[in-house]
């Protein structure tokens, strides 16, 4: 008697698809056959027993045990400095597989019959049904794969070439075929890469250079080496370099910086990554003075996290909701009630607050960007209190979004709203 495992995830997996672990045992005619699934996520064993199939095959799909990953928030990384960091936004997983049929009118397991898959990392990510049945984390198109092994690789970002056109890039750089970031000093953030682990066998990504561009365009360049985090997330954006006590390439070291660039690379130097090109949207006429900055970032379908700064017009609804009741006018002596009594009484008030944020004209490729901010359960406000950066976690309002095709040569900006996570307190 045994089983035999057919297919199973990817030691590097994503939530968001089928996870399917397929099997066959040469034992199914037993009576009451069933197969025993040990499922083990984050060290927590949970078990099934799971009839055959009408080919006497297990499928089993774990994608319902893992859809909701927001245990793991918040990271509260985004803010962080002097280091890369370890995204904990994974669930590890294991599983065991076994025969167990009825004996003596009991359901009883076959012992030794237990076959162990190979254990693995499921991250918060999502594919679409386009990118098929388990499409590989290592190799194939460049928009699903995760493993970081050449020049034309791409960071766990929803940004990708052609999604931000930056006027002057023409000017500056040698070629446009970059990712193109439009960043002010004031923003902080991470940028998130699979880390040099075991669970993408032909990852190779080590280090990552950070060069930056002066106002005259003198380059100052450092090198950073990863921790073998299974997710590294890279705190990249000005703000989070500003703060690093170690770097020379601060923007702050350098008014009125051109941009500054993040190429991942691996143990000889060699770049695997497409190059991050943060370049200075308020030198570069991408700044609004009139208006408070919203900057929003949120996990996009690779499992890492996007920004996005709203320039123009922004404002604050305060949505109250009021519950009256009518109290009883006597104050338990013999003059009964003061004539500053009051007969209707609110209690506690609760307030929940509605932000209003409208972008700058933007691409059609930003527009595309957006949906998954759109889309996610997991957005966050990056804001200041008192000059102090703080994370605000938010919930999106709007229930439908249109992707502007800028195809008649006029100019769209978007409008969205949000709901901060926490009532204000009264």
């Amino acid at each position: 008697m045994a089983i035999t495992i057919n297919d199973q995830p990817y030691e590097w997996a994503v939530r968001g698809q089928k996870l399917m672990i397929v099997a066959i045992s040469d034992a199914t005619a037993q009576p009451g056959f069933r197969y025993g699934v040990q499922i083990i996520l984050q060290g927590t064993p949970y078990n099934f027993f799971v009839a055959p199939a009408p080919d006497t095959r297990l499928y089993f799909d774990m994608q319902s045990l893992v859809n909701d990953m927001r245990n793991s928030e918040p990271l509260n990384y985004h803010l962080d400095t002097d280091n890369t960091q370890d995204d904990a936004s994974k669930i590890t997983y294991d599983f065991t597989l076994s025969e167990w049929w009825i004996v003596n009118g009991v359901l009883t397991q076959n012992e030794g019959s237990e076959v162990n898959g190979v254990d693995g990392i499921i991250i918060n990510g999502y594919y679409q049904i386009k990118d098929g049945y388990k499409p590989s984390p290592e190799s194939g198109n460049s928009a699903v794969k995760y493993s970081l092994t050449n020049a034309t690789s791409y960071a766990m970002s929803d940004r990708i070439i052609g999604t931000n056109n930056w006027p002057l890039a023409a000017t500056f750089l040698t070629t446009n075929n970059n990712v193109m970031i439009p960043v002010f000093e004031s923003d902080y953030g991470v940028l998130c890469i699979p880390g040099n682990d075991s669970y993408l066998s032909n990852n190779a990504a080590d280090n990552i250079l950070i060069q930056i561009l002066s106002s005259t365009g003198v380059p100052t360049s450092q090198s950073i080496p990863l921790n073998a985090y299974d997710i590294e997330a890279l705190p990249v954006y000005p703000g989070n370099l500003n703060d690093w006590t170690s770097l020379t390439v601060k923007p702050s070291l350098f008014p009125n910086w051109r941009y500054y660039q993040v190429v991942i690379r691996n143990s000889s130097n060699n770049s695997v990554s497409e190059t991050y090109i943060f370049y200075n949207a308020k030198a570069y006429g991408q700044s609004d003075c009139w208006w408070d900055k919203i900057r929003l970032g949120w996990v996009n379908s690779r499992g890492g996290w996007d920004y996005f700064n709203f320039t123009k017009k922004s404002e604050v609804s305060n949505e109250i909701q009021r519950k009256p009741y009518r109290k009883v006018l006597f104050n338990g002596t013999t003059t009964i009630f003061s004539t500053n009594d009051r007969g209707k009484t609110d209690r506690r008030n609760l307030v929940e607050q509605v932000i209003t944020a409208t972008s700058d004209y933007i691409s059609e490729g930003e527009f595309t960007l957006l949906r998954s901010m759109m889309v996610s359960n997991q957005v966050t406000w990056l804001s200041t209190d008192q000059g102090k950066a703080i994370e605000i976690p938010v919930n999106m309002e709007d229930t439908s979004y249109v992707e502007k095709k800028i195809r008649d040569g006029k100019l769209y900006n978007v409008t969205i709203k949000f709901k901060v996570a926490n009532e204000y307190w009264t």
